[in-house]
């Protein structure tokens, strides 16, 4: 019960603090790229070149076919754009507290909001992709259906096992500064984990329901779900299921976490 309300007071102290949240979170968007001629542009442009490579690989170099009636394209870039965004959320989130250690040190500041700020951050640029995406999509004849309203539900899925993780992996950070390799080789892993860029489905049942153990997996197929129509995420019972269940552990891990050892980041940052 404890636990569970450091949960509840966190999620409070975060919502008290909503427009600072939004404001900051926006303005760490422009000063990741302050100082570039191009600005943003190349927030857009790598991670688009990298979905140009990864699918002209697998397109030509592997010869993959459709996928579920789908040009595989279109079934490629629909997860990789939801892959796109959580590997760079976790990563930024992570770094949160090191990277705003000025505003630990030296100001009287609710730091509770540093890591939803960054994963916010990366959010707002994910958008410009999912509407490339959905550009992309109408040009080979898959239109927005009703089914795309659930992508909301999949983006806040996102979000919270972004932020439950991160709390964890951002407050270890603060006095571990190897994680950050072992969170590069945890996300390396996780895009060849996951089945993105390679169909679960040519692998035997039984390797197919380990597979799907991984949450990744319930947010990437939501985000093709979504865009190509395929299915409501209700229907998804057992993976939602699962899915909230590891949120759930990991948001009141990352609590405990977080609140033991907030009084000693100042000493260490």
């Amino acid at each position: 019960m404890a636990v569970l309300r450091k949960v509840t007071e966190l999620a409070a102290d975060i919502y008290e603090d909503r427009q600072l949240l939004k404001d900051l979170s926006m303005k760490d968007v422009k000063r990741r790229f302050s100082g570039t001629y191009f600005g943003m542009v190349w927030g857009v442009l790598q991670p688009l070149l990298t979905i140009i490579v990864y699918w002209a690989v697998f397109q030509f170099g592997f010869r993959s076919g459709d996928v579920e009636e789908a040009p595989f394209v279109l079934w490629f870039i629909t997860g990789m754009i939801s892959w796109l965004f959580i590997s760079e959320a976790f990563s930024t989130a992570s770094n949160s507290f090191v990277e705003y250690n000025y505003l630990i040190q030296k100001v009287k500041f609710n730091i509770n909001i540093l890591p939803l700020m960054k994963i916010l951050s990366s959010f707002y640029i994910h958008l410009f992709f999912l509407l490339i995406a959905l550009v992309i999509c109408a040009l080979f004849g898959f239109y927005p259906q009703l089914m795309l309203l659930q992508i909301i539900y999949y983006m806040f899925a996102e979000i919270m096992f972004l932020f439950a993780f991160s709390l964890i992996t951002s407050s270890v950070l603060v006095f571990f500064r190897d994680l950050n390799q072992i969170i590069s080789i945890f996300l390396l892993m996780g895009m060849w984990g996951t089945p993105i860029a390679w169909n679960i489905t040519n692998f035997p049942e039984e390797a197919q329901r380990i597979l799907m153990v991984n949450p990744f997996y319930y947010l990437v197929e939501g985000y093709r779900d979504a865009i190509l129509g395929r299915q409501w995420f209700w229907e998804k019972t057992v993976l939602g299921i699962r899915f909230w269940a590891i949120t759930l552990v990991l948001l009141v891990v990352g609590t405990s976490v977080y609140t033991r050892l907030k009084p000693y980041f100042a000493d260490t940052v």
